[in-house]
């Protein structure tokens, strides 16, 4: 039979020998659940020369494609193209009625919002193109919009403006604060065909600026 001593030696060293094993195990899954830990600036997956088709009722409405899409884990996911996207819209008969196309875009997943970044064109059924460096895609309500300057091309004649707001296909459009109309037969710059509300409108938010001033952002188009 073991003394007292003895025996309190043992139960005292089995008890250090699994305080040290629970410890170690513990550091051990801290260290795995560590490692297993996403980088949000690192994405998560990565495809390239993609196209994705979306569907209505068995119908194609729209594809899209990309160089390169990447997924990002954050809490609000989402996917970049970094090399850029098409988009291509189609009517009810498989025709295409409209395309955009932007150097850069990212598209938030949950939110159904996608932003068109750089060098952004967007033509519509009749023709008329769009240029400008942001716009924004609201998937849920259908429609296009931006804050920033735009240049609309018509058959015959250009309109310039800050903003513009559209449905998703671009056919319906309004440009919301217009600054000018340039006639592309004549060449002449038909501002005073514009409201002359909206004009004093533009003209409080900017300084006055020469015609050639006027045109100057829009010349790499």
């Amino acid at each position: 039979m073991l003394n007292n001593s003895l025996y309190n030696s043992i139960v005292r060293y089995i008890a250090f020998a699994f305080v040290l094993i629970v410890a170690i195990s513990c550091e051990n899954d801290i260290t795995v659940v560590n490692s297993l830990k996403v980088d949000e600036n690192t994405p998560i997956e990565s495809s390239y020369d993609v196209r994705m088709e979306y569907s209505d009722s068995g119908k194609l409405v729209m594809v899209m494609n990309s160089l390169e899409v990447n997924r990002y884990p954050t809490e609000d996911e989402y996917l970049e193209m970094p090399r850029g996207m098409t988009l291509f819209f189609y009517d009810s008969i498989g025709n295409i009625r409209s395309d955009l196309k932007s150097e850069y875009a990212i598209n938030y997943v949950e939110k159904n919002i996608m932003e068109a970044r750089i060098n952004v064109v967007a033509t519509n059924s009749k023709g008329d193109k769009l240029y400008t460096e942001i716009l924004i895609w609201d998937q849920k309500k259908k429609s296009i919009y931006t804050d920033a300057p735009v240049r609309v091309v018509q058959k015959g004649k250009t309109l310039f403006g800050d903003g513009l707001i559209a449905d998703e296909s671009f056919d319906d459009y309004e440009i919301t604060n217009p600054r000018a109309i340039f006639d592309i037969e004549t060449g002449d710059n038909n501002t005073d065909t514009l409201k002359k509300e909206e004009v004093k409108s533009s003209n409080e938010k900017k300084e006055e600026v020469t015609e050639e001033d006027e045109f100057s952002d829009f010349d790499k188009y």
